[in-house]
């Protein structure tokens, strides 16, 4: 009677999964759509031979203010299971070496990168607490700069940013499915890039530093 019991939730569930992920993966396109429209981005899809939703792979690439961009969901499977992020990112090799992590009230838990021991808080800035080796202050600011961190310092539920390897990262657990999450990566798109500006200065002038010194 067990194994019947089994073998029906089984199938069962054989029925119900790719339903599941077929309406998620519709409700991604329409916000992705939006993304396309509004930045002018170009869609990417990976097929799957399990159909259409399943094993389906999206992404968007453009650029932000002639930065590349890409972004794209992803997922780790470990010990306590399945971790799924979207991840933003924007081109910035300009960066060098410089590094930092920015977190706000609302960083999703999941959401957070791994910290280095080398990184320690270099400020508050409208309601971003930044963790970097480098001195960031004329970065974080910076009136431009300023005006877009107070978005996501104000909401509930956000992601967190890296900058690494000149890779510029918003990231937040779960696929993009709902208007408000999308509105949160319009909203990183234009902050990212208004980053980007600055620490193009930045690292420009730190060159010029180091090439007096």
């Amino acid at each position: 009677m067990a194994i019947l019991i089994a073998g029906l939730v089984a199938a069962a569930i054989l029925l119900i999964l790719p339903r599941f992920l077929g309406r998620r993966h519709e409700l991604m396109l329409r916000q992705y759509e939006v993304l396309e429209k509004r930045f002018g981005l170009s869609k990417r899809v990976t097929q799957s031979r399990w159909g259409k939703g399943i094993g389906e792979r999206c992404s968007l690439h453009g650029d932000s203010r002639g930065y590349p961009l890409s972004l794209y969901d992803h997922f780790v499977k470990g010990e306590g299971g399945k971790q799924e992020w979207t991840s933003l990112v924007l081109e910035a090799l300009f960066a060098g070496d410089i590094e930092f992590l920015m977190e706000f009230e609302g960083t999703q838990e999941g959401a957070r990168f791994d910290r280095p021991q080398r990184f320690q808080v270099k400020g508050l800035y409208s309601g971003a607490t930044v963790f970097s080796s480098d001195s960031l202050k004329d970065v974080f600011e910076d009136e431009a700069v300023v005006k877009r961190l107070e978005f996501l310092s104000k909401q509930s539920v956000c992601g967190s940013v890296r900058l690494n390897k000149g890779f510029l990262e918003y990231r937040e657990v779960g696929v993009v499915v709902s208007e408000v999450q999308r509105l949160r990566f319009q909203e990183a798109i234009l902050m990212l890039a208004t980053l980007c500006d600055r620490l193009s200065l930045y690292a420009s002038e730190k060159k010029s530093a180091q090439a007096d010194a």
